[in-house]
């Protein structure tokens, strides 16, 4: 029987990452694979995991990286020593912290009998624009390609590869749907203006909050509600009070999101970077007309005035105008979240699956 093993940080928050593990590694179990988990916090999982998969508690240094980097290799090696015995084991790790160690153990040619798997949560841009941009990050590219037998992106958004990756290495396996869609009749949704995630400010909802201020009268109709937990929330809030915007929402994390979208019209999504959102692919499969910063994940999902709309980063005026433009034209509005939702038909789990045979041993 395979055995996969997901190596991250944390499965006890909200959060893209950790919502794509927990959704391939659920798939897995109950397609009857060995799934395990490893990581340093396993204590109050978020989402829901399927009762085979097994929990293991490995203590990594993630916020201090290199000073963190002797013992996270002496952490590394007696990890990997623990499974040395199985030779069909398919390590799926996506932390960068990992990169130096297994590097260094492959060169001095110990573990070799596993698949160790690289997961780029991201697309195939980001070895230039992420690592290679970052003088401290570099290295890890050349690293990357040389000690893990494969490594996914989440999509090909490359046109300029830089030297150190070696092409027939790569795989490209998207974020699947987490639930089936929802042919909700848009007559039942209400007008809401949704954002959910975590809140901070990389995720941009100061920028949501101040073009929602500006659009004025023109919400009178509307409420905007923002969704999730995260560092920087009660300081949003206080902005919401500041600017005294009154048809604003602030609600806490919650897994339970289907629901929030079928009720929603217009979701927008205003981070200053995405790999690929989960959350475009769950509001478009509800029938959500979504509003995106221009991420890669955000150009990547969405076709601009057909399929969603796009406005530049951190352009709270853009953003004003986009939500604008859909409360006050709601055929448009229904016709973008109706393209929308048959766009992204080919992201259902049992359609993706087949991509992951080529990488497993």
């Amino acid at each position: 029987m395979k055995k996969i093993i997901f190596l991250t940080e944390d499965i006890t928050k909200a959060g893209g990452v950790n919502r794509v593990v927990n959704l391939w590694a659920n798939f897995f179990a109950k397609k009857k694979f060995m799934v395990e988990i490893i990581a340093t916090n396993i204590k109050d999982i978020y989402y829901p995991l399927d009762s085979s998969i097994l929990l293991t508690h490995w203590n990594f240094e993630y916020k201090h990286k290199i000073l963190g980097l002797p013992y996270n290799i002496i952490q590394t090696y007696f990890l990997l020593k623990k499974y040395n015995n199985n030779n069909k084991i398919n390590f799926v790790i996506d932390r960068a912290i990992h990169i130096e160690p297994i590097w260094l153990f492959r060169k001095l040619g110990f573990f070799k009998n596993f698949n160790l798997i690289y997961f780029v949560h991201g697309g195939s841009s980001d070895f230039r624009n992420f690592y290679m941009k970052r003088p401290y990050m570099r290295h890890k590219v050349k690293m990357i390609f040389e000690a893990f037998d494969k490594v996914i992106c989440l999509y090909d958004d490359e046109k300029n590869y830089p030297k150190q990756v070696k092409r027939e290495k790569l795989f490209f396996i998207p974020n699947p749907l987490p639930f089936e869609p929802s042919n909700i009749e848009f007559n039942q949704k209400e007008n809401i203006v949704l954002s959910l995630g975590r809140i901070t400010k990389e995720k941009g909802i100061d920028i949501l909050i101040k073009a929602w201020n500006i659009l004025g009268d023109k919400t009178k109709d509307w409420k905007l509600q923002i969704i999730g937990d995260g560092k920087d929330k009660q300081k949003f809030i206080e902005l919401a009070k500041k600017l005294k915007i009154a048809n604003i929402e602030f609600k806490d994390a919650t897994t339970d999101v289907k629901p929030l979208y079928e009720k929603t019209k217009i979701f927008v999504i205003p981070s200053l970077f995405e790999g690929m959102p989960m959350t475009i692919l769950e509001a478009m499969a509800c029938k959500c007309a979504v509003i995106s910063s221009k991420t890669a994940g955000g150009k990547k999902l969405i076709k601009d005035n057909e399929t969603g709309l796009l406005f530049d980063i951190n352009n709270e005026d853009q953003l004003k105008e986009k939500i604008g433009f859909l409360i006050e034209n709601e055929k448009v509005l229904k016709k973008i979240a109706v393209n929308g939702f048959k766009s992204i038909q080919n992201y259902k789990l049992e359609k993706i699956e087949k991509k992951w045979e080529d990488v497993f041993v």
